[in-house]
């Protein structure tokens, strides 16, 4: 994970959910006895936090899960000389139980976790791997997939149950592609998507993954890298197929062609 030693921080507010990000580490920072009126949820990557929490303290070292509900009162303290590093998600109660638990626990249910610090080295790795692509991603379809696979999968651990029925999933399936096919170059939403469908944005993510294999994100990554294949094929520039394709710059284009195609564009290009 992370490898800074020195104190930083890094926020940033992403539209979904009201959603707040933060990475950082603190080492002299010290947080009073408060509350957020949002989820506090995230993992602690290096160091030591030590936390107040209904009554008693705590201590929270690397692989350790935070999930805060609202209206907790708690503070944040460092629990040793090096400060504690984390990255947290800070979100909206409403948007989250519309969203995410899709309306089964009503617009009131904010309490559905029962320990602020719990142990989960591999779970707290793959938080803290899928906030950092949250935080730097361009593509609005891959930032809002990977927020909501990450809450589901967080609140699934937590017990918290998210089925829903199934109604109509090989139309929606169809219809889904059918834009992806059209539009792989376009930054599409993920509500796009789902209001496409009339399905939640989570619902439709299982559903596209579960008939097609992938998400609807990398379905159309692998849709713009076809396009750059084709594009090559015809004696175009990378810079330039990589641009017409969709790609935010040439070298994430680099990296999903590789992973797709298996050689570098420059190969491709050249093999002819």
């Amino acid at each position: 994970m992370d490898g800074q030693t020195a104190d930083f921080s890094r926020f940033r507010r992403v539209a979904d959910g009201q959603c707040e990000l933060l990475a950082a580490r603190f080492s002299r920072q010290s947080f009073g006895r408060h509350a957020h009126e949002r989820y506090a949820l995230g993992a602690i990557c290096a160091g030591v936090e030590k936390l107040y929490y209904r009554g008693a303290s705590y201590l929270g070292t690397a692989g350790t899960l935070v999930t805060i509900s609202p209206g907790e009162i708690h503070d944040g303290l460092p629990g040793s000389d090096q400060g504690w590093m984390y990255r947290m998600l800070y979100v909206d109660p409403q948007w989250l139980n519309r969203v995410v638990l899709q309306g089964h626990y009503g617009d009131d249910h904010l309490h559905l976790f029962r320990e602020a610090f719990s142990r989960d080295e591999v779970f707290a790795q793959a938080f803290a791997r899928q906030h950092a692509l949250i935080e730097v991603a361009d593509s609005l379809l891959e930032r809002d997939s990977l927020l909501l696979g990450l809450l589901a999968a967080l609140f699934q651990r937590g017990g918290v149950r998210l089925e829903r029925a199934l109604a109509a999933e090989r139309e929606a399936v169809r219809r889904v592609r059918g834009l992806l096919d059209e539009a792989f170059a376009r930054n599409v939403a993920l509500d796009e998507l789902a209001a496409l469908v009339g399905m939640d944005p989570l619902y439709m993510i299982r559903v596209f993954k579960k008939s097609v294999g992938v998400s609807p994100h990398s379905y159309q990554i692998q849709k713009r890298v076809a396009h750059v294949q084709q594009l090559l094929r015809q004696g175009m520039a990378i810079a330039d197929a990589s641009f017409c394709a969709g790609f935010f710059d040439q070298s994430h284009m680099a990296r999903a062609f590789r992973k797709v195609v298996g050689v570098t564009p420059g190969r491709f290009r050249d093999s002819g």
